[in-house]
């Protein structure tokens, strides 16, 4: 299990590069379930849901991190911050199309909705 760094004594880019790997991290999971949803093996994303709950934690605890310290972040390289952005976007590409994976499952027989997994939107908000 990978540890990741944020609190008061962590400097703003740590808090970045933490938040960097957590949105990774979760990016990983939403590519997995992805695939099991597409593959209608439903009972696959089961198994992902408490790595996918103590990361989800996690990147909570590292925007409220980052938004105590906005001053600091004045002082993080860009080049990490980019690095920020672009993962940010990936987990938005792979949370949407989750979402709409799942909204595709409305428009099924009631049959194959039975092991329907919970929404990503649900897991998150921003």
């Amino acid at each position: 299990m990978t540890q990741f760094s944020y609190g008061p004594g962590a400097n703003p880019a740590a808090h970045i590069q933490t938040l960097i790997d957590l949105t990774a991290s979760l990016n990983l999971i939403f590519e997995e379930e992805n695939a099991a949803i597409e593959a209608q093996r439903a009972s696959d994303v089961a198994p992902l849901q408490a790595e996918k709950a103590r990361l989800a934690s996690a990147y909570a605890q590292s925007i409220r991190a980052i938004a105590a310290d906005r001053a600091g972040m004045g002082a993080v390289d860009h080049e990490l911050l980019m690095q920020l952005r672009r993962v940010t976007e990936r987990f938005e590409t792979r949370a949407a199309h989750q979402r709409n994976l799942l909204n595709s499952m409305d428009d099924r027989p009631s049959d194959m909705n039975d092991e329907r997994p919970t929404p990503a939107d649900s897991e998150f908000s921003f």
